[in-house]
């Protein structure tokens, strides 16, 4: 029986991707993530000066190891007078959750906003793939930096241990 045991949990030891830090000192953050985050950038002409937009992401809601997707929106926040209103954020966030859920053809189920000494966040949650599917997202908004976090997972496979694992472990370096 203790064989057994062993034989079980080594299994499971090998069958699950390692988390480790992925860190991105260009964009100023840090993050555990399952596997490698690819980076593309775009830049998105504006009135004023183009944002240079940047997305991490990874993995797929497919895979039968990990089975989330991972995604990282970041950019620059031009500076306006209301750049660091908290009426100013909380329209940035509700804009990024409607063009994201427009996008999957997603529902929201749950929003809330936070502020804290150096940032305003949004915690969210919504359903995509006619309820088969599950996203949770922390946008967050720290001096003039913008990032959008979002988790893709499939309902069936019991993806909050790994969202929240991810989502959480966000830090902010200079």
């Amino acid at each position: 029986m203790l064989l057994l045991l062993f034989l079980l949990s080594s299994f499971i030891g090998f069958s699950q991707h390692e988390w480790t830090w992925s860190t991105h000192p260009e964009a100023h953050f840090k993050i555990l993530a399952p596997f490698d985050l690819s980076l593309s950038t775009k830049e998105l002409p504006t009135s004023g000066d183009p944002i240079i937009y940047h997305q991490y992401n990874g993995g797929s809601v497919s895979d039968s190891a990990v089975s989330i997707a991972l995604v990282i929106d970041h950019y620059q926040l031009p500076m306006t007078l209301d750049s660091a209103d908290y009426l100013y954020h909380r329209e940035i966030f509700e804009n990024a959750i409607d063009q994201l859920l427009t996008s999957v053809k997603g529902e929201l189920i749950y929003v809330d906003y936070n502020s804290e000494w150096d940032r305003d966040i949004c915690i969210w949650k919504a359903g995509y793939l006619n309820g088969k599917g599950v996203i949770r997202g922390h946008l967050i908004i720290t001096g003039d930096q913008y990032y959008g976090l979002q988790a893709f997972g499939l309902i069936k496979n019991n993806p909050d241990e790994s969202m929240n694992k991810f989502l959480d472990s966000f830090k902010k370096i200079n």
